[in-house]
């Protein structure tokens, strides 16, 4: 398939200042598709394309100055990653959050990170667990200055830091994808940890035995703080769902008054 040069890519974003974030960046050698699925996955990840937003074909092809046909095929890329849902005729529809897909995610990520970690502390060296303990204390700082940005940045960090000592290069970029995916729900999984304190605390067992270079129990607070923060997903994720659904009731059940249209 052709592929599109970076000057044409900047030109139409130029024209198309909305869309200037979905165009691919210097030496994009993808097809247009995977560029657009690209840039749109990162805005539906970043929540700048919130639950529930309508991406329809024919409007979107016209802004980012494309044929529908990579528009097409990057929705279905997208849907493929149970990011959107597309309807015929329609475009396409950015994905509710899903139990089940939280629940998938969380499982495997339990499952690979705990592996991971145990790989990890087998190999890790001085400078590995003085860089862990490094993050460990910028959480601590962002927590005392009540940034959550700079705490979900080191909470990130600490973690792929550990596994990045695993040498399993292919098990790190599995880790890192769905890690990736997860960062949709970050608003809701840091909600659930609120206050900051009460994050910061969850990670104080997991460096205890990184530092005791106790791989087992590595492994296993390593899968217990996974499990945890997923449950407080789901539990934050149905608590709104309804909240929602005794809303829309209320707003159905809610007699009509006179004269009202």
């Amino acid at each position: 398939m052709a592929t599109l040069t970076e000057a044409k890519l900047v030109a139409r974003g130029q024209q198309n200042p909305v869309f200037a974030e979905v165009l691919g960046g210097p030496h994009d050698t993808r097809t247009m598709a995977e560029t657009v699925a690209q840039r749109l996955r990162a805005l539906i990840i970043d929540g700048q394309l919130p639950p529930g937003t309508t991406l329809r074909l024919a409007p979107m092809a016209e802004q980012l100055g494309v044929s529908i046909m990579p528009v097409r095929e990057a929705f279905r890329l997208l849907e493929a990653e149970r990011l959107v849902v597309v309807t015929p005729r329609r475009g396409a529809v950015v994905a509710a959050l899903s139990i089940d897909d939280i629940e998938e995610t969380y499982a495997i990520r339990v499952a690979l990170e705990g592996l991971a970690a145990r790989h990890a502390t087998e190999l890790l060296s001085a400078a590995d667990l003085a860089d862990m303990e490094g993050l460990f204390e910028a959480m601590s700082r962002a927590k005392e200055a009540n940034d959550l940005q700079a705490f979900i940045a080191a909470d990130r960090a600490f973690h792929m830091r550990l596994y990045a000592a695993s040498d399993r290069d292919h098990l790190v970029r599995m880790i890192s994808e769905l890690e990736g995916r997860s960062r949709r729900y970050a608003p809701y999984v840091y909600g659930a940890w609120q206050p900051l304190d009460i994050a910061l605390r969850a990670h104080r067992p997991l460096l205890d035995a990184i530092e005791a270079g106790d791989p087992a129990l590595v492994e296993e607070r390593t899968r217990e703080h996974m499990s945890a923060a997923g449950a407080r997903l789901l539990a934050s994720v149905r608590r709104e769902a309804g909240d929602r659904a005794k809303s829309l009731s209320s707003r159905r059940s809610r007699p009509k008054v006179e004269g009202q249209d």
